[in-house]
């Protein structure tokens, strides 16, 4: 699996809404896609989030057909700076086709983040700060499975 990282400026170079403005640029540039309106309707949800720094060292995930996409946010002095900033546009667009979007959320507020997500949106879920991501991507495992030979340990004892 590729996987693409992004580390956008935020507070207090950008508002939280002008942060969320510009990941959704990243993610799906085109301004009337499907994507871009779903992005629209968890945009405050989403803010919180970004307001709270939880992006700060845990990403948002966009997944699905390609590339896999960590988002990062960066707070404070690392935003007054810039330096480790990495905001260029993506060669894909992570949003087409089949995608899903994991926004990481203090334990605190998993619980209202998750229901005001499942709210607006069936592809955007919440999980909590310093928790894996559970993709439940058959497909991952499936491919896993094909990659790697197994042994049958009782089929040879029995031979």
């Amino acid at each position: 699996m590729t996987v693409v990282a992004r580390r956008i400026v935020s507070l207090p170079i950008r508002s939280a809404l002008d942060t969320w403005d510009a990941i959704v640029a990243l993610i799906a540039p085109e301004t009337k896609s499907d994507a871009r309106i779903e992005l629209a309707a968890v945009a405050g949800v989403v803010c919180s989030v970004i307001t709270d720094e939880a992006l700060s060292d845990d990403a948002l995930v966009v997944y699905g057909d390609g590339p896999r996409v960590r988002i990062y946010c960066l707070y404070g002095e690392e935003a007054l700076e810039g330096d480790d900033a990495s905001e260029g546009a993506l060669g894909f667009t992570p949003t087409s086709n089949d995608w899903r979007m994991s926004v990481p959320c203090f334990p605190d507020d998993l619980q209202w983040v998750s229901h005001a997500l499942a709210r607006r949106s069936s592809r955007i879920s919440a999980r909590a700060v310093g928790s894996d991501l559970d993709t439940n991507e058959q497909t991952d495992s499936a491919d896993a499975r094909r990659r790697t030979p197994t042994i049958d340990r009782d089929s040879l004892r029995r031979g």
